[in-house]
């Protein structure tokens, strides 16, 4: 009997056993609640401010007065008054030229003219007599004039082979020295007058609307950084390029101390419009995710990712056109570290 009986005692024992392993070991698995982190942020309240929106473009930088001074006449340079470097006048001496040969040629003109006076005289007195016919009066009256044209030109072209500066400036090259032969149209010195530089630049056509004359700009040169000029908008081209869509604008810009050099690069910034409220966002603050601009704003404890619009750019700063609005709580640091719906903490 007892033999019977054991076995079954066994049985109901072992299971009981299993039993309490199955509900301890389930209780070791049950998962203990926790309590979510909040990251601390920063966030700034969005309210509207003014905004300029400035259109910044290059250009190359020239003097606005530029000549290349040519002899007028021929001859061997007898005297040469200027090296580059200096500075000369309007009218000033730059060099003398022996013109024996224009001299000859002046001196038989000054005689054609006298000669050519003296016979209009006596046709004069037998056109009054009515001996001479009007005709041939004509004719020789449009003969004076003519010597008397070719005269003034061969004083210009002589005045003893004399070269003067047609401008005021500094001589930036001179292509000549003394004892050279000279023909009529050759180089003989360039002057440039650095005063007062032009910046010449593109602008696309969809910014042309915003551009006058006499409009007031500011001027900026790559090789000088930290100084800005004031400038004014010169011309403002009727027509653009067929290759590029551009307009070409010349600004001029008074250079008095002449730290400006000709071909150095300059950037020219116009003022396109000026917003008095607009919604901005630090640009620091914007996260590009795919090519969508994202920020981050609190709302009740939690970082609410928007998408937004981007307008224009001044400095760090840029204009939201949608998904921002006056009042807004913008997280502008720690947007790195949340995303869309954490709990945040502001600073």
């Amino acid at each position: 009997m007892i033999n019977k009986t054991l076995p079954t005692a066994l049985i109901l024992f072992m299971l009981a056993v299993i039993a309490g392993c199955s509900e301890t070991e389930s209780e070791a698995t049950t998962t203990i609640p926790t309590t979510e982190k909040a990251i601390n942020v920063e966030t700034l309240t969005i309210k509207p401010i003014a905004l300029n929106d400035y259109l910044t473009l290059p250009g190359e930088t020239e003097p606005d007065d530029d000549v290349c001074v040519s002899s007028e006449s021929s001859g061997t340079v007898i005297w040469l008054g200027v090296k580059e470097g200096d500075w000369v006048k309007k009218g000033a001496l730059i060099a003398r030229l022996d013109a024996a040969s224009s001299d000859a040629r002046f001196n038989q003109v000054k005689a054609s003219k006298k000669l050519a006076a003296e016979q209009l005289r006596r046709r004069k007195e037998l056109l009054k007599k009515g001996v001479l016919a009007q005709e041939e009066f004509d004719q020789m009256e449009a003969e004076l004039e003519r010597t008397e044209a070719s005269l003034k030109e061969m004083m210009v072209n002589v005045q003893y082979g004399v070269v003067r500066a047609p401008i005021s400036g500094v001589i930036n090259k001179r292509y000549v020295d003394r004892g050279e032969r000279l023909n009529v149209g050759d180089m003989v010195v360039d002057i440039v007058n650095p005063s007062v530089i032009r910046t010449t630049i593109n602008v696309p056509e969809m910014d042309i609307p915003y551009i006058h004359k006499g409009q007031e700009v500011a001027v900026t040169v790559d090789a000088i950084p930290g100084r800005t000029w004031k400038g004014v908008v010169e011309f403002v081209s009727f027509k653009a390029d067929r290759a590029s869509k551009t307009f070409e604008v010349r600004v001029l810009t008074d250079n008095p101390d002449n730290t400006i050099r000709a071909g150095m690069l300059g950037r020219v910034s116009l003022l396109r419009r000026a917003l008095d409220q607009a919604i901005t966002a630090p640009l620091y603050a914007i996260i590009n995710q795919g090519g969508e601009r994202l920020v981050y704003v609190e709302e009740n404890g939690q970082a609410r990712a928007r998408s937004v619009e981007l307008g224009i750019i001044e400095g760090d700063r840029a204009q939201i056109l949608s998904g921002l609005n006056t009042g807004d709580s913008l997280i502008v640091a720690g947007h790195n570290m949340v995303e869309d719906g954490m709990k945040v903490v502001s600073q």
